[in-house]
């Protein structure tokens, strides 16, 4: 422990170990393939070490906090690449070919330093080793142990991740076959699906630990991701040697904190509001409150029911925090949910969705862009006959690495595109410290986006062959207001540090900067948004005077219009402007922010006799490009959204709202630590004893939210990381069914049809084998259309429904049915309709011309003779 600095660092460290050896423990005994996934997943790190060492050598950790990612992501590309070229197989063989490949890149890498060069490196890195190491070791068994006390693989879009993960490991190659839609191969970014099938087969792991095994795993690359980012934007603003090192090394565990276990102000409030605090009793008898009714949350604004139950008891209170923003529209209607989640919240629920699969590649593409910003040698490449000024190592894994966002949650590409580009241009007008060039800035910008996003496609190239979604293309956001205090209940853990970083390093160096030019730059944005919101509405409502597209064009106008419940453009773009006027509080917060965040980025020296603009070329201007781009995805929200089925901005808050998390929650925490140490006197204290209380107010959350879920840490069937384990006592014969469907020859299946969200396409789901049609209203999502679903729903029923063996035998041969199962869902189902099943379900007809090769009390599996 020599160098760590205070008595008090030494007792956390060992506090930490302690609790790591008993995570460990437990963990490790009850499910021993845990161990086996970290050891796994060590080892990658450590041989993607001479990777990391070259792409990352700007960074004071040479990138050893992302080389298990990086290891991650290079191993399942080439597995996933190889399969779909139809080199190698979805097996064991294809899997190690694929490491071998990556052990191989790492060789090249070793060779290009000198000889011991890394090992010595090491011997004098071992503080931020051990950190990343024991974070690691600490996030990965701490997340896998509270997924035991609630392991359940049911509800929300469990059964939709699950499904795909046993299609992956039952699909002899690649793409993986669609387990909802037979036929056809999954429409959906599912790299981080392949990633974790992968790593089951390899070890040996059913899907329903993978399951929650994949989420420890995401949890703890995600914390090591993070705490590497602010590391060394720490390690560069402040002296790296000795004792500073070590202060570094402990400090950057905020980034952790703040991503990963900070929280939304929803819980606090969602407390008083169970308490009754706020409300009065009136005349009448009714609970009434002013303040409740101003917040505006939803379910907070009707009267709680006193005497308050514990909110611990309260098994989906929860939820509510990821629900905040609220969208009104023309008449005042609220349209519905509009999705806010961060972090803590998708770890509580535990689905394992694109957006947490995505989360360490997004810290992989920030570190990236870190590398470049803080180059320092100048090399050129030649792209496509464009010339660029990058390392050409780091452009093709900069590519590799954010294109592989497109696969993973492909709404974050343009995002990481966005970045790199950004710094790109900065990095290449600031490389003499001349004047920047403004044009030449926006010349790089589009450039290096170009070459980067279309290089990042190009590794992807067979997954968009195929793909299809229900995104398209951007409308013009009226009418949909994030309220001010909306926006200070979801950020307020962030915006509190990084404004007070903002005022900060501008006050104390304010007479070399001019604030104008930040306020400049600052209206130019908002006008610039301000008029591609306008552009839009002028093309929308111009389609209906286009020749030859009249009728569907004037519809489409028509529909947008009526999707707000507007009566006419003129009514709703004043209505537009009245709510930005009342509820101008996120754009006054935001309007700040980018004021101070351009100044200090790009601002004039006011003293300097050309006045020249000056690139901030350190780990301040890093931060402060985060800060920026993480303003502008949630400002970007208050002018356009994405078209998609829904017609608001349901899933553009979600996916926008969740990046600016992970950017902000970097530079909040880069900017609470230059704040702590750098205030003095009584400045230091109100700050610190501010953000002690703010950051006490975002634990209520996570506190009461995972004794929530764990239903207090307790579980009546045992701790356990089998997510289908809960089958064998709610439905042990069903659960006999899916592990026979498991092991049995890959074939298609048809069980009963039904809605999303449901216990229907069960058996698909829990076996891997593809069905005729699973969640159909997800279906449809992937693909945009219901027109590859066809007449799937109604064909069933009628295999279910007729008592004709003709028509039923043409229905199982246009499908190529193999097996067919009869329970009590397809009992209920199928039951007398007076439609197209009047007389329900007819089985005399299966047990005449089938096989039952599989009976147990309520279900029956019977194999198609072909």
């Amino acid at each position: 422990m020599k160098g760590y600095g205070s008595i008090t660092i030494k007792i956390l460290y060992v506090l930490c170990a302690i609790a790591v050896l008993a995570l460990v423990g437990f963990v490790g005994f009850h499910q021993p393939r845990a161990l086996l996934w970290y050891l796994v997943i060590t080892l990658v790190g450590i041989a993607t070490l001479p990777i990391t060492y070259e792409l990352f050598s700007p960074l004071p950790d040479r990138g050893y906090a992302f080389a298990k990612t990086t290891g991650l992501l290079l191993w399942g590309f080439s597995f996933w690449l190889f399969s779909v070229l139809g080199i190698t197989n979805n097996n064991m063989g294809g899997i190690l070919f694929a490491f071998l490949i990556v052990l191989s890149v790492s060789v090249w890498a070793y060779k290009k330093q000198k000889k011991g060069e890394i090992a010595n490196w090491l011997g004098k890195q071992k503080t931020v080793l051990i950190n990343v190491e024991l974070l690691f070791l600490f996030a990965f068994f701490l997340w896998a142990f509270i997924r035991g006390y609630n392991p359940e693989i049911l509800g929300t879009e469990k059964p939709m991740e699950l499904a795909f993960i046993n299609a992956i490991l039952r699909s002899p190659r690649f793409p993986p076959l669609d387990p909802w839609l037979s036929g056809y191969a999954i429409s959906y970014y599912h790299f981080g699906y392949i990633l974790v099938g992968m790593l089951a087969k390899l070890t040996g792991t059913s899907a329903g630990i993978a399951f929650n095994l994949a989420l420890a795993l995401v949890f703890g690359l995600s914390a090591v991701g993070a705490y590497g980012l602010l590391y060394n934007l720490l390690t560069k603003k402040f002296s790296g040697e000795g004792n500073e090192q070590d202060r570094n090394a402990f400090a950057a565990w905020l980034a952790p904190f703040y991503v990963l276990i900070v929280s939304n102000l929803e819980g606090i409030l969602h407390y008083f509001y169970n308490k009754g605090v706020f409300w009065r009793t009136n005349q009448s008898g009714e609970l009434v409150s002013s303040f409740w009714t101003w917040l505006g949350i939803r379910n907070l604004d009707t009267p709680p029911k006193l005497p308050a139950t514990p909110l611990v008891s309260k098994f989906w209170w929860w939820w509510q925090a990821s629900r905040v923003v609220r969208d009104y529209d023309f008449k005042g209607i609220d349209k519905g949910d509009v999705i806010n989640e961060f972090p803590m919240f998708s770890y509580i629920l535990g689905d394992l969705h694109p957006h947490i699969l995505a989360m360490p590649f997004a810290f992989l593409a920030i570190a990236f862009a870190m590398s470049l910003f803080f180059e320092k040698q100048e090399s050129e490449m030649r792209w496509l006959g464009i010339r660029l000024k990058i390392r050409r190592s780091l452009f093709w894994f900069s590519a590799l690495g954010i294109g592989a966002l497109s696969f993973l949650n492909t709404w974050d590409f343009p995002f990481y595109v966005a970045l790199f580009a950004g710094v790109y241009a900065f990095f290449n007008n600031e490389r003499d410290g001349s004047d920047i060039m403004w044009k030449e800035m926006v010349k790089d910008f589009f450039v290096m986006g170009f070459a980067l996003g279309v290089t990042g496609l190009l590794f992807y190239l067979p997954f968009f062959i195929s793909f299809s979604s229900q995104a398209g293309g951007i409308l013009p956001n009226l009418i949909y207001i994030t309220r001010g205090v909306h926006f200070w209940v979801m950020f307020a853990p962030f915006l509190v540090p990084i404004l007070g970083y903002l005022i900060y390093m501008w006050a104390k160096d304010k007479t070399s900067y001019r604030l104008e030019d930040g306020l400049q730059k600052t209206l130019l944005l908002t006008v610039f948004l301000f008029i591609l919101m306008f552009l839009l509405v002028l093309a929308i409502a111009l389609l209906p005077l286009l020749r030859g597209l009249n009728e569907k064009a004037a519809m489409a106008s028509h529909l947008f219009l009526t999707s707000m419940a507007a009566p006419n453009w003129r009514a709703v773009i004043i209505e537009g402007f009245k709510r930005r006027i009342v509820h101008s509080g996120t754009f006054i917060t935001l309007f700040v922010i980018f004021m101070f965040a351009f100044t200090l980025l790009v601002g004039k020296n006011r003293y300097h006799t050309r006045k020249e603009t000056r690139v901030q070329k350190d780990a301040n201007g890093f931060a402060l490009v985060l800060i920026l781009l993480g303003g502008l995805l949630v400002f970007t929200p208050e002018f356009v959204f994405l078209r998609d089925l829904f017609g608001y901005r349901i899933n553009t808050i979600f996916k926008f709202y969740f990046q600016a998390w992970l950017m902000w929650g970097i530079a909040a925490s880069f900017g609470t630590v230059v704040l702590v140490r750098s205030l003095k006197g009584t400045l230091a204290i109100a700050f610190k004893v501010g953000m002690l209380i703010l950051l006490g107010a975002t634990m209520v959350y996570p506190y009461f939210g995972l004794l929530s879920k764990t239903n207090g840490f307790h579980s009546q069937s045992g701790w356990t990381l089998d997510g289908t384990a809960y089958l064998k006592s709610s439905s042990p014969d069903e659960a006999e069914a899916m592990a026979w469907l498991k092991q049995a020859p890959l074939g298609v299946l048809a069980e009963a049809i039904g809605g999303s969200y449901t216990n229907y396409a069960r058996m698909s789901t829990n076996s891997g084998q593809p069905t005729v049609l699973g969640w159909e209203f997800h279906e449809i999502q992937w693909r945009g259309s219901a027109e590859k679903l066809g007449s799937r729903h109604q064909d069933i029923e009628r295999l279910y429904c007729s008592n004709q063996w003709e028509e039923t035998e043409q229905i199982i041969n246009q499908y190529n049915i193999r097996y067919i199962v009869v329970g009590d869902l397809e009992q209920s189902t199928y039951m007398p309709n007076g439609g197209s099943c009047s007389m329900g379900l007819q089985i005399n007809k299966f047990e005449q011309h089938l096989i039952p090769v599989f009976r147990k009390d309520h279900i029956v599996i019977y194999l198609v003779n072909n």
